[in-house]
């Protein structure tokens, strides 16, 4: 079979013939004059359209080519005595996916297939590499991803889902702009990250030698125009927050953000629910439809609970009898489901409510799968919204579905005496370890002391929209180009390399883990865990991001490439727990070593031999061990427990 370098070898030299003849193969000048889709309808009638060559057969004096564009497909029957005889003459010198135009009368074949019987063509764009179906195909999910170019020339799902995305915004914006809101832009760059809690990028400015961050939200400053007199705003943007990359997370996504003065958070959920019924209704005609096996239905009105009566209709906890911290979190504990490396985060809350939004997130997010919508959020969690009644709650509300979060709204808080203090309870948050807290904007809390009126803010994240819409499981599946790692992961001869302990980045951004089975002898599963740390530090090309450090001791003695990361160990119960973990870290692109009971019989020739002899599926693991970004690992690994 012919590698590349021979398919671009051979494409080159039809390259250099054509040349030869004087034959541009990329001209400037284009004649067309319909689309194919357009083609198509015009039985009997003269066309020029234009595309990429996706099929060719035939020999002799007729050949038959597959052509496509945006629009669709057609077949361009091509005769040596129909066909100018300087074109035929090109045909040796084409191939699958060089772009061509063709003249012609649309007619149809004896088989009854719609075809443009060609009286001329010209060569567009001569390409050099062929498509990936004529040698080893797309496979590979993180492939399709990288090179989404070449996914939607091989899929027409995805193609489609794309298309539907870009309809489903122009919806929403549609109905925005129907009911007299305006349209606003506001800055990517930012000197004060705020309007949500993530972590966010930072860069500088050389010329104002100062730091910025890029977005992570809008809402300041949508908030700020509604201070400048303006009474119903919103912007469909890109936000960017620097976190773990998952099914429904992606660091840059797209954010649809609105600002209502002289409205509360009760018109905003009824807003947001107009929104996701007329978008359904506009985009696939019907408010019912399936998502992953479950037909979902958009039609309003959606089901509503409090927070704290989500909890108990799907915890049985009743939280609102929790009088102290201490037995908010004692009764946390007794709830099933919840991984036990959660638990370290519920140690630092210092608050009851802080508790209440922990085991709502993590006990009953999951379970609302029909679009949901969760009100009245514990004061702790929520410093930008106004307080309910009960002053421990706020007028805040979100929405689900197919247990993830679609969007955070609420009644602004536009008391900037109260606001100011919410800031300081922020700090307070940041001093006791949570790395996300509400930063406090001090330009903002001015321009609220200018008088901001009572107002509803609302959101929705795009990409999660899209995903319910087109029945999409990964954020992946509806960004066109999704946040990649710049290079696959792949095994190399590069040593891990030590690092001072100066200018050290977070450890607790990434780590090690190693999951073995509990139920192999242990001496086995020391030389298992051996083997795979001693691969996985050694083996890849990104080893030195692994970040090892040099200790010494009082008297100078060097102890080398200590781990500047934490290494957990976690148990599994069997080699099919193992083998989903290695299913979920090749399909996120996460770099591992696994061990099977083939790697421990006789020489290592012999284990590459049995290896070899075994299918994936009869393998019995003994372990795996990973490496990356600590949110991501956590989101298919939090269910294994600590190894003991």
């Amino acid at each position: 079979m012919a590698t590349i370098d021979d398919l671009k070898k051979a494409r080159l030299e039809k390259l250099e013939a054509l040349k030869k003849q004087g034959i541009d193969p990329y001209p400037s000048s284009v004649r067309r004059d319909q689309t194919i889709g357009q083609a198509r309808e015009m039985d009997a009638k003269e066309v020029a359209i234009t595309g990429r060559i996706v099929g060719m057969r035939g020999h002799g004096k007729i050949y038959f080519v597959d052509m496509q564009d945006e629009s669709g497909h057609i077949q361009v029957v091509l005769k040596a005595d129909s066909c100018t005889a300087a074109a035929f003459s090109l045909i040796p010198l084409l191939d699958i996916a060089d772009f061509i135009a063709v003249q012609g009368m649309i007619g149809k074949t004896q088989a009854g297939e719609v075809s443009v019987f060609a009286s001329d063509f010209q060569l567009l764009t001569k390409t050099l590499l062929p498509l990936p179906d004529q040698w080893h195909g797309l496979k590979d999910v993180e492939e399709r991803y990288r090179k989404r170019y070449l996914d939607t020339i091989l899929n027409e799902d995805v193609k489609h889902r794309l298309q539907l995305r870009s309809k489903i915004i122009d919806s929403v914006r549609d109905f925005l702009t129907d009911r007299g809101f305006l349209e606003v832009e506001t800055p990517t760059l930012q000197p004060v990250y705020g309007g949500g809690f993530a972590r966010p990028f930072s860069t500088h400015h050389n010329e104002l030698d100062a730091n910025f961050y890029l977005r992570i939200s809008d809402e300041m400053y949508l908030k700020r125009m509604i201070v400048g007199g303006f009474d119903k705003v919103f912007e469909i943007t890109k936000v960017f927050r620097n976190e773990g990359v998952d099914h429904d997370h992606n660091p840059e996504f797209t954010m649809f953000e609105a600002q209502i003065a002289y409205e509360d958070y009760s018109y905003g959920m009824d807003i947001i629910e107009e929104i996701f019924e007329y978008t359904a209704l506009k985009v696939l005609g019907t408010t019912k439809f399936m998502y992953q096996g479950v037909e979902m239905n958009v039609k309003r009105p959606w089901s509503r609970y409090k927070v704290v009566e989500a909890i108990k209709e799907f915890t049985g906890v009743d939280a609102l009898s929790w009088k102290t911290l201490a037995e908010a979190k004692a009764a946390i504990q007794k709830v099933e489901g919840i991984a036990e490396h959660k638990f370290a985060e519920l140690k630092k809350m210092q608050h009851i409510g802080e508790c209440i939004a922990f085991l709502f997130e993590e006990a009953v997010e999951e379970k609302l799968i029909q679009p949901t919508i969760i009100y009245d959020y514990p004061i702790e969690i929520s410093p930008l919204a106004k307080k309910c009644a009960d002053p421990r709650f706020t007028q805040r509300f979100e929405m689900f579905a197919f247990g993830s979060e679609l969007g955070n709204n609420y009644t602004e808080l536009n008391d900037p005496i109260d606001l100011r203090k919410r800031f300081i309870d922020e700090k307070e948050r940041e001093k006791a370890g949570f790395d996300e807290a509400h930063q406090t904007d001090y330009d903002y809390l001015t321009a609220i002391e200018h008088g901001f009126p009572p107002t509803c803010g609302i959101a929705i994240g795009i990409d999660r929209f899209v995903m319910l819409l087109t029945d999409a499981r990964s954020i992946k599946e509806v960004i066109p180009f999704p946040t990649l790692r710049p290079e696959k992961m792949t095994g190399v001869d590069v040593a891990p390399v030590a690092v001072k302990a100066t200018s050290l980045p977070d450890e607790k951004s990434m780590r090690f883990i190693a999951i073995l089975r509990d139920d192999v002898e242990a001496g086995r599963l020391m030389n298992a865990l051996g083997h795979m740390t001693a691969g996985l530090a050694g083996g890849f090309e990104k080893a030195k991001d692994m970040c090892f450090l040099q200790y010494k001791d009082k008297e100078g003695g060097v102890h080398p490439n200590i781990s500047h990361f934490p290494f957990i160990v976690l148990k599994a119960d069997n080699a099919k727990q193992i083998r989903s973990v290695r299913e979920e870290a090749k399909k996120r692109g996460i770099i591992f070593t696994d061990f099977t009971s083939t790697m421990t019989v006789g020489t290592s020739a012999d284990q590459v031999r049995k290896t070899g002899e075994t299918p994936e599926a009869e393998l019995d693991y003994f372990g795996i061990c990973l490496f990356g970004k600590t949110d991501e690992l956590r989101e298919f690994t939090k269910k294994f427990s600590l190894f003991k």
